[in-house]
């Protein structure tokens, strides 16, 4: 029988503090937390495919996640973000075995808002309106205000870009928000609707000195526009 041995159950320091600066000590702690936050995700997804937890519960988990990975690297700790590098990177470094976190945090969003998957939160709302259509979207109960909400968020993001917003910062969340919202009026795969996924994801992997150039701009302010369209001929 093998002996006890205290020192299999000591906490393994990250750094030496006789040896490490407060600031690197800071900087290894936060590699840390977005190594925890790309296994959660990891597990939260395996946790969806096999049907574990709620779309809901998927939903607002993958969310939370991912903007917390997305706060660390986006503070202002140039160690870090040198440290970090990039995902593939970062996961060759400390070899990091999780292909569906690295597939989601690619993509940026939940699987649930990329292929419009109705939620009990937008179903319970459907089910409050008055009847539901054959698209999946609602009229009556919290209808019109969702109209009003992805209406609003088309508008803003547009604006957006016509006053020289290029960053991901700046257009990411506009974008994920504008999403969201469609997703709460409609299920339906409307035309343009798959170009605004894509942009969300390309805007996703831009590093964060990355802007989009004028003619991405253009190019992006015309599928708005036409997604734009579509989406009220979807309402009918």
């Amino acid at each position: 029988m093998s002996q006890y041995n205290p020192k299999l159950y000591e906490e393994i320091p990250l750094y030496d503090p006789s040896t490490n600066s407060r600031k690197e000590r800071e900087t290894l702690e936060t590699l840390a937390e977005i190594y925890s936050i790309i296994i959660a995700i990891d597990q939260v997804e395996k946790a969806y495919l096999k049907d574990s937890i709620t779309n809901d519960e998927y939903t607002n988990t993958l969310n939370k996640l991912l903007v917390q990975y997305k706060t660390y690297l986006s503070n202002d700790n140039d160690d870090v973000k040198k440290e970090f590098e990039d995902l593939y990177q970062f996961k060759n470094t400390y070899n990091i075995i999780a292909p569906n976190a690295i597939t989601r945090i690619e993509r940026g969003m939940p699987v649930t808002v990329e292929h419009a998957i109705m939620t009990e939160e937008t179903s319970g709302k459907n089910m409050a309106g008055s009847k539901s259509s054959k698209n999946g979207k609602s009229s009556g109960g919290n209808g019109g205000k969702n109209i009003a909400e992805a209406t609003g968020n088309f508008i803003t993001i547009m604006d957006a870009l016509k006053l020289n917003y290029r960053a991901k910062d700046q257009l990411h969340p506009l974008m994920a928000d504008l999403l969201l919202s469609i997703n709460k009026v409609t299920r339906s795969d409307f035309e343009h609707r798959s170009n605004l996924v894509e942009w969300i994801v390309k805007i996703n992997k831009m590093k964060v000195n990355e802007q989009l150039t004028d003619d991405e701009a253009r190019e992006l302010l015309f599928d708005l526009d036409l997604a734009y369209k579509s989406f009220y001929t979807v309402l009918g």
